[in-house]
């Protein structure tokens, strides 16, 4: 039923401790809050303890899910939020890969005692991709003495992971103790009513006429994350753009078919047709070049890539040249900010999209 489906107000729009970037990695998606259906009630419950400011809240609160379950959008919700109440100083959000750079980078100038100041005396750590942590046994450690460290000070702690700790390849025994001692919160996609209150949510938020009965088909057919019901809005609304009129059962159902039949570019075509649009090549789109121009194609084809494969964010890093997650989500979040402003970078963005979809 609709009425479990309830929004947790979390920021859709965050700004990075490190670098004041702009975009959540699932800004486009979420703007402003996060559905949480019956399937997360549990991971609800644990967030509004959080916020609330619950002293028996269990501590660290990590969360596991697949890619596309909203871990990340949470971990930097919750450090926006904290940030809004508490001051821009009293919470951190990290990746873990960055955390474990920057211990490195501490150790070889002489400056952890910097690098400790900074993560331990926050009132809220959340570290992202805990599971990229693996191979990285110093920052673990350090990792486990940051956690002691906070925890003894009264302060929480956030992570996120793709699986529980004790199926985490690599994670030392020390890790996995200080995670167990905690709460370990589940994230599970969405149901089909949770489907349908978002698809209902993002249709709105782009004013797409979209009928509760062709809704609620939709909702029925779609499976896997919220990503997967928001590239449904954007493809519904392409196709309204393309042959106006309105959605209807029948057409929800052409739609259905049509995406269905058809094979998903690859990230080497969407890579290549961005290149060929903006007169670059694709060797230009996966080097490490920092030019204004080549890096807002590589941003354009990320996004692509994002709602036109339904690939994480780690398949696509790795395609273009090994980057990491929080830069490719960074990269899709910043684009979709763009197109609210840049019209002609929205009709660029419709014409590759069209491209995809008549080949």
């Amino acid at each position: 039923m609709i009425d479990t489906v309830v929004e947790i107000p979390i920021p859709g729009r965050w700004v990075p401790p490190e670098d004041g970037r702009q975009g959540s990695p699932e800004d486009e998606r979420t703007p402003g809050q996060f559905l949480v259906g019956p399937e997360n009630r549990l991971a609800r419950a644990a967030l509004e303890s959080l916020l609330k400011g619950d002293e028996t809240l269990y501590n660290p609160l990590t969360l596991v899910g697949p890619a596309g379950s909203g871990k990340s959008h949470l971990a930097a919700g919750l450090v926006a939020v904290w940030r809004e109440r508490f001051g821009p100083r009293s919470a951190v959000y990290v990746p873990a890969v960055d955390f474990a750079r920057q211990w490195t980078d501490a150790n070889e100038t002489h400056a952890s005692r910097d690098f400790q100041e900074k993560y331990r005396r926050v009132k809220l750590l959340a570290i992202d991709d805990l599971e990229l942590l693996g191979s990285k046994a110093a920052a673990q450690q350090e990792l486990v003495h940051t956690l002691d460290a906070i925890v003894l000070e009264g302060g929480r702690v956030v992570l996120a992971c793709s699986a529980p700790p004790q199926r985490t390849h690599g994670l030392a025994e020390r890790l996995q103790s200080r995670i167990l001692s905690g709460l370990v919160v589940l994230l599970a996609f969405p149901t089909a009513a949770t489907r349908l209150a978002a698809l209902l949510r993002f249709a709105s938020l782009r004013r797409l006429d979209l009928p509760h009965d062709a809704a609620l088909v939709l909702a029925g057919e779609l499976s896997g994350p919220l990503s997967e019901v928001w590239a449904a809005v954007l493809g519904l609304e392409l196709l309204v753009r393309v042959e106006p009129g309105p959605i209807t059962i029948r057409r929800v159902h052409e739609w259905l078919a049509n995406r269905d039949a058809a094979e998903p570019p690859s990230l080497r075509d969407i890579a290549a047709a961005t290149a060929r649009h903006f007169s670059l090549r694709v060797r230009d789109l996966r080097s490490a070049s920092r030019r204004r121009g080549v890096v807002l194609a590589r941003d354009v084809a990320m996004y692509l890539a994002r709602h036109l494969t339904g690939k994480s964010f780690e398949q696509i890093g790795t395609y273009f040249n090994g980057r990491d997650h929080s830069t490719v989500s960074h990269g899709c979040a910043k684009t979709a900010e763009l197109l609210k402003s840049d019209p002609g970078l929205q009709t660029l963005v419709d014409q590759l999209r069209q491209e995809f979809q008549a080949t």
